[in-house]
């Protein structure tokens, strides 16, 4: 005769709230440990990339992480949160609870609780207990760049729900993704025979007429080095008050980021050089197989080879010799990204109100009428 045993339960586990920086860094040996079990994981999750930002970004802000941990006080599961005032001009009065690094000058751009793959469904929902022990300090909660595919996000959202008022997705984020073949020919052959025949024509030219030249940061030019040229391009492009990694406390962040995970090979800058002077630079992060496409910068005095076009193409290239399977150029719409991508993901922006704030309630009420007024204006007729 055989019987079946029951099966073991799980360890009871405790929710603790870390609010101080030295609860923070002890984490460190557990944090990456955690990301590497999640079933969807991105650079912007990492402990390098939490701490650093913490130190150069953190100002005025309160840690709020939510740490699941086991009867051994053994972390098995992070919701990294924050309050603070975000920069937005119309939210700057109201106390937020949003992803650590959600917002602010160098935020990242694929956030989520940090849980073991197949956990989800009994984790996520306790780490959630986080809003209705913080809700009385925060005016609204703002959970950016949370990835749609997530398993966690069903949980946020009903929790969301659940502990505050007007809960929804305030944006969609297009990620644009190419997905990677074993070839570039591949990559080739997925479009017209115009657009092959126009990249290889700039890259006959960039070659023979340039005597241009594929590397990256690390091989015949420094790692420090290419950073400082991939920020000279980058502001050429894309100034001050356009792209906030043009912005000192931005640059900072990524030099610190660059000079650790360039050297460890979980970020790669691509560099087009022309008789020794550097004309594209792209500077991404690599996370299990896939890449992430941050910040680019080229030379417009060579508008006629399309040095952005082309330095894209070399960071294609690179990637597949690397064997990576995705190729993601992050949020922001761009008509190259299109042209180049073949598939789409999304990112979330989640908001949700407290009811009891009566900043939030002004706020609200203004934002109202605010769109009302839009919605009524002559030249935003109603449909």
């Amino acid at each position: 005769m055989t019987c079946t045993l029951p099966k073991p339960r799980r360890a009871a586990l405790t929710l603790d709230l870390v609010r101080d920086e030295a609860g923070f860094l002890a984490l460190e040996p557990f944090w990456d440990a955690l990301v590497d079990q999640m079933a969807i994981r991105s650079p912007f999750v990492r402990w390098d990339w939490m701490r650093l930002w913490w130190e150069e970004c953190g100002v005025g802000a309160q840690l709020a992480l939510s740490v699941l941990r086991d009867a051994e006080g053994i972390p098995q599961a992070i919701a990294p949160l924050m309050l603070a005032r975000e920069d937005d001009r119309a939210r700057r009065h109201l106390v937020t609870l949003g992803f650590l690094g959600g917002f602010g000058p160098a935020h990242g751009e694929r956030l989520d609780f940090i849980v073991p793959a197949g956990r989800e469904d009994e984790l996520a929902p306790l780490l959630c207990r986080a809003f209705t022990l913080l809700r009385d300090e925060c005016d609204l909660v703002r959970l950016n760049f949370l990835p749609q595919e997530s398993p966690n996000t069903p949980h946020i959202f009903v929790a969301l729900e659940e502990h505050f008022i007007r809960a929804g997705v305030l944006n969609r984020n297009a990620c644009r993704c190419i997905t990677l073949p074993s070839t570039w020919e591949e990559v080739e052959a997925r479009h017209s025979a115009n657009w092959r025949g126009t990249q290889r024509r700039k890259w006959r030219t960039f070659t023979t007429e340039h005597d241009g030249i594929i590397t990256r940061a690390g091989d015949r030019v420094p790692h420090a080095q290419a950073f400082d040229e991939l920020c000279r391009l980058h502001a050429v492009n894309f100034p001050p008050g356009v792209s906030t990694f043009a912005t000192p406390v931005a640059e900072r962040l990524h030099r610190r980021i660059a000079s650790v995970w360039l050297p460890k090979g979980r970020a790669i800058m691509p560099l087009l050089e022309s008789r020794g002077r550097i004309i594209a630079a792209i500077y991404g992060f690599i996370e299990r197989g896939e890449f992430f496409q941050y910040q680019m910068g080229w030379d417009e005095t060579l508008a006629r080879i399309s040095p952005g076009r082309l330095a894209v193409g070399a960071c294609v290239m690179q990637a597949i010799r690397s064997g990576l399977s995705t190729f993601d150029m992050l949020p922001g719409e761009y008509e190259y990204k299109q042209q180049w991508s073949d598939s789409t993901r999304w990112l979330l922006d989640l908001e949700a109100h407290n009811s009891a704030s009566l900043r939030a309630t002004l706020f609200n009420t203004l934002r109202a009428a605010r769109r009302r007024f839009i919605n009524s204006s002559p030249e935003n007729p109603a449909v």
